[in-house]
């Protein structure tokens, strides 16, 4: 299987060029939906800017939108020259925004198709374990967000407005979106499906086993140990064997040899 890790590493600087303040002013009775309306009609106004501003093509298209709670949100850039096969934004800008909707820019991150990374042009990434509520540019034309949508973050939120309306929707994640974007090798997708997926059905060994594969494959052992643990633990006694090998082999992986030592053994009992 191949996977498509988009991890973003974090460098200490931190860089805050900023634009203009809009008119819209943020006050406690105005909804999310106002808000994210707000920012995206913002954006698309000021794209040219932006793009100018981080060295972009021109012709760079706002795919996608991650809002994070309170005041930060990725915007996620295609410039349309994605390999075949990586569903991943080209390029992430990480920015936080105030009560007047003046926008700081604290991260730039550029997809690498070699390793298939995003690595830190500058800034940093502290929301790496933030939810986010994803939504789809009105204005986007391009292919990346077809079928399953997948941009990292702790949760799976797709929230597609219309291209007149800032109202979200949420799409309920399904056991069958992850095992299709798992058969189709597609483990980026099925990590981020299930980190919504699981949330609700924490105990679904199907969707465990999914999680496990996925996170060896693209290189994350200690989070493929970690799924590993919470199926030991749903299946007490009863606990696969071909699992344990499986832990084994990845913890001398990760060099942690006590988990290798210790599922070494479960491995050997028949």
């Amino acid at each position: 299987l191949k996977g498509t890790s988009v991890t973003v590493d974090a460098p200490a600087a931190i860089i805050t060029p900023t634009i203009a303040t809009p008119s819209a002013v943020v006050t406690a009775t105005t909804s999310k939906s106002d808000v994210y309306d707000s920012v995206i009609k913002q954006v698309n106004k000021q794209l040219g800017a932006i793009l100018s501003e981080n060295n972009l093509p021109g012709y760079t298209a706002v795919g996608l939108f991650e809002f994070i709670e309170p005041n930060a949100f990725f915007l996620s850039l295609d410039d349309g020259s994605n390999p075949p096969g990586i569903t991943a934004f080209k390029t992430k800008i990480l920015y936080t925004f105030d009560n007047n909707l003046s926008l700081t820019k604290i991260g730039l991150f550029d997809l690498d198709y070699t390793v298939q990374k995003y690595r830190t042009v500058f800034g940093s990434n502290p929301y790496v374990n933030s939810l986010r509520t994803r939504i789809k540019n009105p204005n986007y034309k391009g292919k990346l967000l077809d079928g399953v949508i997948s941009t990292g973050g702790n949760t799976n939120t797709i929230t597609p407005p219309s291209a007149s309306s800032g109202n979200v929707t949420t799409t309920e994640v399904t056991l069958a979106q992850i095992k299709t974007a798992y058969d189709k090798t597609k483990l980026l997708d099925a990590l981020k499906l299930s980190d919504s997926y699981i949330l609700k059905n924490p105990n679904d060994l199907e969707v465990l086993r999914i999680r496990y594969r996925s996170y060896y494959i693209v290189g994350k052992y200690e989070e493929s140990l970690a799924e590993i643990k919470k199926m030991e633990a749903l299946q007490g006694t009863a606990f696969e064997r071909t699992i344990a090998c499986d832990a084994a082999v990845i913890g001398k992986i990760a060099k942690k040899t006590d988990i290798s030592a210790y599922y070494s053994t479960l491995c050997k009992k028949k």
